[in-house]
């Protein structure tokens, strides 16, 4: 599967970013789920301060890399030992350093959003 993606190639571009063009706005490629994984299509994301730290080279991260880690959309697929979101939940992605890993988590309910809400 292929999506667009804001892709990061070289951090410490100079401000004002209209004119640096940090990111390039490109068509990739995606590997079906591995284990514990799933697929989302993305309805809309943003750069959050950790982004642009990545982006100013303040905090460095292997390149090349695609930004926008704090999202929401719809899962398309799963994994086949993920058996708690189903293909068409919506769900928001949030980064969450307190579990002192670098990862991003995937919200389906919680008790301000309910998996039956519209």
């Amino acid at each position: 599967m292929q999506t667009k993606a804001a892709v990061l190639y070289e951090q410490g571009r100079e401000r004002p970013y209209t004119r640096s063009q940090p990111l390039a706005i490109e068509i990739v490629d995606l590997d079906d789920p591995r284990d514990g994984e799933l697929l989302v299509e993305i309805a809309a994301a943003g750069l959050c301060h950790s982004d642009l730290s990545t982006i100013e080279g303040i905090r460095p991260r292997p390149v090349p890399l695609v930004m926008g880690h704090e999202a929401a959309g719809i899962v398309r697929a799963v994994a086949s030992d993920v058996d708690d979101v189903e293909v068409g939940d919506h769900v928001v992605m949030v980064f969450v350093m307190s579990c002192r890993m670098e990862t991003t988590h995937v919200v389906v309910e919680s008790p301000t959003i309910p998996r039956d809400s519209s």
